[in-house]
């Protein structure tokens, strides 16, 4: 067996990054492959912030309660359209929101602060504040310049960020290909959620999991086929993610060292280099990792729920990371609240609930419920503590390492 850490540093020798792809801005999504950097200005026009009255700041320098400006409306502008040319001073124009400002207006004013009134003279407005220049307006560049940073390698395109990417107007943005998985999971005592069984049958809790969280890593799932503890279908399945491109394929249960656990069987016989199997951890000790002869890479995952759940996230997820051009991910720290102890030897993963101090400090207190097979902790739990062998009793009050439950989440 190895250490978890040896076991990161043999992921961190096998994996490379995808190759670069191209993709329209409207129908991006993934990890940046290169900075973005604008080549225009955001806005590329200055604009009103509001529906109102451009004016011109020193025509309103004189206005209070007390002495009233009057302007005269001479045009409106409403947004998409090009702005009247307007010369006369004492003059003001109707715009719109996101509006072009007509040229020498330099402010806005709200249209509930003022009083319209219409003669058959015209039009005016009139004014009781002193309008500062540039209020209520959006400088053109004021958001990106040229040579501003839109967003960097490395990072993921959310929504937040797209919108950055759209508006300065880029076009085939680079990313790294995304990552195809397949799943196979294996034992015929799993059932599908719409069977029924009078065996002694248990709910297939694997294969949905881990096609969740593949999904919800913005990760291409390949399919995912549930296969009895046979070694000729077990070949079959893991064939059927290589012949479907799968980057990485996941399979639950059959690693251990059972008379039916037959996925290192399967996996020899299809060619593979297993590259470790077994480590010094809890849940999840049998697990395993091996490259195919084609080029794919497989983890081998124990079959209980939980060990699923912590090889996915400590294992497969960094795997992810590094296809797309992503260093590892760091845990933080924070302090423990409640004693326990934990197995020595092993590097421990514990479901664990982290909150923060009145002052902003991130505590963390282990659950109870820490069996692999118990899935009911998972209702309170948001993160994940990470206990490093070598030590048996946590105490209150010391520093241990945490992740949130999901890749990419937030506490």
């Amino acid at each position: 067996m190895i250490s978890y850490k040896e076991a990161i540093e043999i992921l961190s020798q096998s994996f490379q990054a995808l190759p670069i792809i191209r993709v329209n801005a409207e129908q991006v999504y993934g990890v940046l492959a290169e900075d973005l950097i604008s080549e225009v200005q955001v806005p590329s026009f200055s604009n009103s912030a509001m529906d109102g009255f451009a004016v011109k700041s020193e025509e309103t320098q004189s206005a209070s309660k007390k002495d009233l400006v009057k302007l005269e409306v001479k045009g409106c502008v409403l947004a998409g359209e090009i702005a009247p040319v307007i010369e006369e001073k004492k003059s003001s124009c109707e715009i719109m929101t996101g509006s072009i400002m007509p040229e020498g207006f330099n402010a806005v004013i709200p249209i509930e602060q003022v009083i319209i009134e219409e003669t058959l003279e015209g039009k005016f407005i009139t004014i009781n504040q002193v309008v500062n220049k540039g209020r209520n307006v959006r400088l053109a560049g004021e958001d990106y310049k040229p040579g501003t940073i839109i967003a960097k390698k490395g990072q993921v395109i959310n929504p937040h960020r797209l919108m950055g990417i759209i508006a300065s107007k880029q076009e085939n943005i680079p990313i790294y290909q995304i990552p195809k998985v397949g799943v196979v999971t294996t034992g015929s005592e799993l059932i599908d959620q719409e069977k029924y069984s009078d065996k002694p049958t248990i709910p297939n809790t694997n294969g949905p999991f881990l096609q969740s969280s593949i999904r919800r890593m913005g990760i291409h799932c390949t399919g995912v086929a549930s296969t009895p503890d046979s070694l000729e279908l077990i070949k079959k399945n893991i064939q059927h993610c290589i012949d479907n491109e799968s980057d990485i394929i996941l399979t639950s249960g059959g690693v251990s060292a059972g008379k039916l656990d037959l996925v290192p069987d399967a996996l020899l016989s299809l060619g593979a280099d297993v590259l470790f199997h077994k480590i010094w951890m809890r849940p999840g000790k049998p697990l395993l990792f091996a490259r195919m002869s084609s080029g794919q890479f497989v983890f081998g995952l124990p079959g209980n729920p939980v060990a699923v759940a912590v090889g996915f996230r400590f294992f497969v997820a960094q795997a992810i990371r590094m296809l797309q051009g992503q260093a590892l991910e760091q845990p933080f720290m924070a302090t423990n609240t409640v004693e326990f102890n934990k197995p020595e030897k092993f590097c421990f993963f514990a479901k664990a609930r982290t909150e923060y101090t009145k002052n902003n400090l991130p505590q963390t207190t282990f659950l109870p419920g820490q069996e692999s097979f118990k899935l009911s902790p998972f209702r309170d739990a948001n993160s994940w503590m990470i206990l490093p062998e070598g030590k048996n009793l946590i105490k209150v009050g010391d520093t241990v390492q945490v992740v949130p439950l999901h890749p990419g989440e937030a506490l």
